[in-house]
């Protein structure tokens, strides 16, 4: 497997881009601030970053530092950070912004790996094949990083014999260890996931979804990807068509809303590769503020 030098480099310069215009550290900032629970034991000291838990703050040795200083433990040190990524067919069409889903899915891998990556922590990625559900195992690195990454961008055009939810399965299952697990899918990996699923996973895991949005089923000159034509117009430009498709749309996103929040979970949508740092700030933000702080 190879990895494609220039996406990585894109992916990079839009992560530098995005800190350099905010400040320096609030990615970094938000990625820490998303881990629930810490050890009680006290390692050292480091400066204070935007996210971080102002609880932290050791006043005594700020006032003589002249620095605001966190006091860091163990856990910090170290995370398991596993990766769920839907594929198949159905990932290959398009987003609500006519962008590639698996592109889209594959850059908001890509932004999340490279911000655990700064941070040392080990990830690994899920994935469905056709020959069962693919773990690569937990590892850090960039040699690991960029394996990851192109491993995925294999996978995403493997049908395979699972669902998302059976990746999440697995997971609950099989990985013994404690994880912040992110699971990139579409509207039809969110309708599947059970509430009895979720009730596992989060005993022991923090767990964040990112749904790529995809494009409507009404509209000009849409392609099956299934049966591999174009869809017939007098059914995809029904306007009857198109208000049920939203509504049913609009309650699936709901019912999954509602679910993941039960279990201190949180969920957000993309659809454009531009939007995928301001949408993964959002994410973080969110989740610590709902489920955390």
């Amino acid at each position: 497997m190879s990895i494609n030098y220039d996406y990585l480099s894109k992916i990079k310069a839009q992560i530098s881009l995005y800190s350099s215009r905010r400040t320096t550290n609030i990615l970094d900032g938000e990625f820490k601030s998303i881990y629930r629970g810490r050890s009680l034991d006290f390692d050292d000291l480091r400066e204070y970053s935007p996210g971080d838990n102002v609880k932290d703050i050791d006043w005594k040795s700020s006032s003589k530092t002249g620095k605001v200083l966190i006091r860091r433990y163990v856990a910090e040190k170290k995370h398991n950070v596993l990766f769920i990524v839907d594929s198949g067919t159905k990932m290959q069409g398009d987003t609500l912004d006519g962008e590639e889903k698996q592109q889209v899915a594959l850059s908001t891998l890509g932004t999340i790996a490279y911000l655990v990556d700064k941070h040392g922590d080990d990830t690994a990625l899920l994935q469905n094949t056709a020959s069962g559900c693919d773990f690569s195992y937990f590892s850090s690195g960039n040699v690991h990083f960029e394996k990851m990454l192109a491993r995925c961008a294999k996978n995403l055009k493997d049908e395979g014999r699972f669902d998302v939810s059976a990746l999440l399965t697995y997971a609950a299952e099989k990985i013994k260890r404690k994880m912040v697990i992110f699971v990139i899918t579409d509207m039809d990996g969110l309708e599947r996931v059970s509430e009895k699923l979720l009730r596992e996973l989060s005993v022991n895991n923090d767990v964040l979804f990112i749904n790529v949005d995809d494009a409507y089923y009404t509209g000009d000159e849409l392609y099956d990807m299934d049966k591999k034509r174009y869809a017939f117009d007098f059914m995809t430009k029904s306007k009857r068509l198109m208000r049920a498709e939203r509504k049913l749309r609009e309650s699936i996103y709901m019912r999954a809303s509602s679910m993941l929040a039960r279990y201190g979970m949180s969920m957000t949508s993309v659809s454009r590769e531009s939007d995928i740092i301001d949408r993964v700030v959002e994410l973080l933000e969110r989740h610590r503020n709902e489920h955390i702080g």
